[in-house]
């Protein structure tokens, strides 16, 4: 595998770098405001044009500012490569079902990195509820301190904002936790002076399960979940953001009895990397089409009338 990075992001070489030398998987980056040279790097590129047309990379990483995202993505399908976004991988449906189509038709992977849920916490909450079917309730808290103005993520050029950071995370809670059709969801979204997006709250009712999000610029930090079932409840920390340095701690309480399970350290980026290599072996690309479609669908309809 060798895989080529569009933009030298501060994500890139805080939770991919080391992935990716630790696994000796070949990369090479193309920047176009480094002015240090990633030394591990096989290649390095100042252009990026020049970087799709030369590389000899089969996969292509994309982490640049959101606006980019479905400009670059499809620039590197046209060109034949496979595909991974930093989330969001567009910035609607739309854009979103135009890439799969067209990777359907190069018969390419596309996958949006959102891998916070690749962390065993997960199934150990549903096998502590007996299975997703067995959730009645999921709670969503994802609150960081306000960016810096300079940011880009408070940047309405390059579709920053709290949606468009957050929302990938608000619409794959639903995916992976709750049961049967979505029967209603009322949404309070809430802008900056500058008609960014700066928190959103949602609640939605399922067929078997009740969902609320609250997703926020400007706070202490929380990263946690909720799962609720008949006579259990699970509490999970560190969700969207899972450290892969430190061990994490399950709460899990069962009528009276109330006990903390620590975890082992897991990385999560490595664990995606890892079913990415497996649908590139097996060449079946649809869970990624499929979870891509849903998210982005589930995204847009939050943002309805706004």
């Amino acid at each position: 595998m060798h895989i080529l990075i569009l933009g030298y992001s501060n994500l890139f070489r805080r939770r991919i770098f080391n992935v990716l030398v630790k696994n000796s998987i070949k990369f090479s980056i193309a920047s176009k405001s480094s002015k240090v040279k990633e030394k591990k790097a096989y290649k390095w590129y100042t252009n990026y044009f020049k970087a799709l047309h030369h590389s000899e990379a089969d996969i292509v990483y994309i982490s640049l500012a959101n606006s980019h995202h479905y400009y670059w993505a499809k620039k590197a399908l046209e060109k034949g490569y496979h595909v991974i976004v930093d989330k969001p991988l567009s910035k609607n449906y739309l854009q979103k079902k135009n890439l799969v189509t067209f990777e359907k038709k190069k018969k390419k992977l596309i996958a949006e990195a959102t891998f916070f849920n690749y962390h065993k916490q997960f199934k150990e909450a549903v096998d502590f509820v007996n299975g997703i079917n067995n959730i009645k309730f999921v709670n969503a808290n994802f609150t960081i301190p306000l960016p810096k103005k300079d940011s880009i993520l408070m940047s309405k050029k390059l579709s920053g904002g709290c949606m468009m950071d957050m929302g990938p995370y608000a619409a794959a809670v639903p995916r992976l936790f709750c049961s049967g059709k979505l029967i209603k969801m009322e949404r309070v979204i809430k802008k900056n002076k500058k008609g960014l997006i700066i928190s959103f709250s949602i609640f939605c009712q399922f067929k078997k399960t009740a969902y609320h999000g609250f997703f926020c610029f400007g706070g202490e930090y929380k990263s946690n979940l909720v799962f609720i079932s008949k006579n259990k409840y699970v509490e999970l920390n560190r969700v969207f953001s899972p450290p892969f340095d430190q061990k994490l701690i399950v709460t899990l309480k069962n009528k009276n009895k109330i006990y903390k399970k620590k975890l082992k350290k897991e990385n999560v980026f490595e664990n995606f990397l890892r079913k990415i290599k497996q649908s590139l072996n097996k060449k079946n690309y649809n869970h990624f089409y499929q979870i891509a479609l849903q998210d982005a669908k589930f995204r847009d309809k939050i943002l309805l009338n706004n």
